[in-house]
């Protein structure tokens, strides 16, 4: 989200076949089959539970030639390897995708199939993430192809702070008419949704594939409510974004949810809320979204959670409540879209604020309580803002002592908790035996967390069985199948 420029300023593949596609029309859309029970978890082909836990790749493709992130060798291994990441969510850009009306570059498609590849073989899966900000690189910054552009000629001047491009007038005109999916500019979301069919198409049957980010940070448009995204103004009503969220944000999900599953029914789509709010600790209020495909829904709901005050002020606050607000906005979404979350987006802005580590140990915490996966922002050595976990000479921003931790990459059942103490350095992880599940369960421990190494033990598991692999860093466990649930535990060596 990133809304600290603001705060400082203010106190549908169809080629030529576009009208054919099938899954845009309003008939087709009221056919989706009535929800069925949601799994709280992502989860594989063996029906583990995936705690994906990794880094976004990268900033810098936005603006890059190919829109490529320029992974070296190196960078995979130490994202794979070294930091332990098991998920990279890979920005993709529609403008690059489709730089003319209906035509779609294979070149690309087969440049990121390439990268998702190479990822692949050091264990990192992948969410592609159709990145936009502030709509068109037009406007600054990266998304939709000039000729996807709709501005009405509003008035467009570029600004100091990249976000308070948002305000400007051609900006918004421009979200406005792509967010009017029954108007005279109806086309841009079924060219959107058309390339997200041939997106969804090319990689169906890839493996390493993880799914689908539809929008990054979908901006409301003139809907946009700045009061609410900065200073957590909430009307009971909900006010203008619970009605962007409710007639435009939401119906256009359910869209290319529709479209992708005429094409791949295996992979699972993630959603995000709206700019703004949401990543502040403030609601959403998408609507109950609903999936075509046959057995369970795998929808993902990933908001993004970046506090707008330390950004604005350069300053962490001890009593930053961005974090816990966050997770109770979370927890009562969950109550109505019954599915799993993945924090898309975070980072661990200016960690020389002696602020800084705490904030971040509270976020880390919050995900173990809620058991969910996140991606950091962003793996660009030395930038963006000072955050990134490794300087461009390759040395390490101390944050990586605390955002690399044992964490379970995959559980081999249903997961109960677990948490990681910083100060104890002791690791706990509890699950249950689930029906049809097979594997083992594996927890990523990082080479400086335990320096003198650690002790593992399986105390309700008389028959069950660790092996640890010191060059990957991963524990396997396997479970004794005569007991129903069952604890993990790490702790240092004297």
């Amino acid at each position: 989200m990133r809304l600290h420029g603001i705060l400082r300023r203010s106190t549908w593949l169809c080629l030529s076949l576009v009208p054919t596609l099938a899954g845009c029309s309003a008939d087709e859309e009221e056919k989706s089959p009535a929800p069925v029970e949601a799994p709280r978890f992502i989860t594989d082909d063996q029906g583990r539970v995936l705690i994906l836990r990794g880094i976004n790749t990268n900033n810098r493709a936005k603006s890059a030639p190919l829109r490529s992130p320029g992974l070296t060798d190196e960078d995979l291994d130490r994202i794979g390897k070294t930091w332990g990441f098991n998920v990279a969510r890979y920005i993709i850009l529609w403008d690059t995708l489709e730089p003319q009306p209906g035509q779609i570059d294979a070149e690309y498609l087969e440049r990121i199939a390439t990268d998702v590849d190479r990822l692949g073989r050091v264990g990192v899966r992948v969410v592609l993430d159709m990145h936009q900000d502030v709509y068109a690189m037009k406007f600054c910054c990266d998304g939709a192809p000039e000729w996807a552009i709709r501005d009405d000629g509003q008035p467009f001047e570029l600004q100091d702070q990249w976000a308070l491009n948002y305000y400007q007038p051609a900006v918004k005109r421009a979200f406005d008419n792509f967010w009017d999916a029954t108007g005279p500019h109806a086309d841009l979301q079924q060219h959107y949704a058309a390339v997200w069919q041939a997106i969804a198409r090319r990689f169906a049957e890839h493996d390493n594939i993880v799914g689908y980010d539809v929008m990054n940070e979908p901006f409301p448009g003139s809907d946009f409510d700045v009061g609410e995204a900065l200073f957590r103004r909430s009307p009971e009503d909900g006010g203008t974004t619970k009605v962007f969220d409710e007639t435009k944000l939401g119906p256009f999900y359910q869209r290319m949810i529709d479209a992708i599953r005429k094409v791949d029914t295996r992979h699972w789509i993630f959603v995000e809320p709206r700019y703004g709010a949401p990543g502040n600790g403030s609601p959403s209020y998408l609507p109950v979204l609903r999936d075509p495909r046959q057995g369970e829904p795998r929808i993902v709901f990933a908001p993004h959670l970046y506090s707008v005050s330390a950004e604005a002020t350069n300053n962490f606050n001890a009593k930053d409540p961005t974090v816990e607000l966050w997770e109770t906005e979370r927890h009562k979404e969950l109550e109505r879209q019954q599915m799993p979350v993945w924090l898309g987006e975070w980072w661990a802005y200016r960690w020389e604020d002696p602020n800084a580590p705490a904030f971040v140990e509270r976020l880390l915490a919050m995900a173990d309580r809620m058991q969910i996966g996140w991606a950091y922002w962003s793996y660009d050595p030395g930038g963006p803002g000072g955050a990134a976990l490794h300087a461009s000479d390759g040395s390490s921003n101390p944050a990586v002592a605390t955002v690399v931790r044992p964490y379970p990459r995959a559980i081999a059942g249903e997961p109960l908790a677990f948490s990681f103490d910083p100060t104890s350095r002791v690791f706990e992880l509890s699950f249950r035996q689930r029906k049809g599940v097979t594997g083992t369960t594996e927890i990523f421990v990082p080479a400086h967390t335990y320096p003198a190494g650690f002790d593992v033990s399986l105390p309700s598991d008389p028959g069950g069985s660790t092996t640890f692999d010191p060059e990957t860093g991963l524990i396997q466990v396997t479970a004794d199948a005569a007991v129903q649930e069952h604890r993990v535990r790490l702790t240092p060596k004297p």
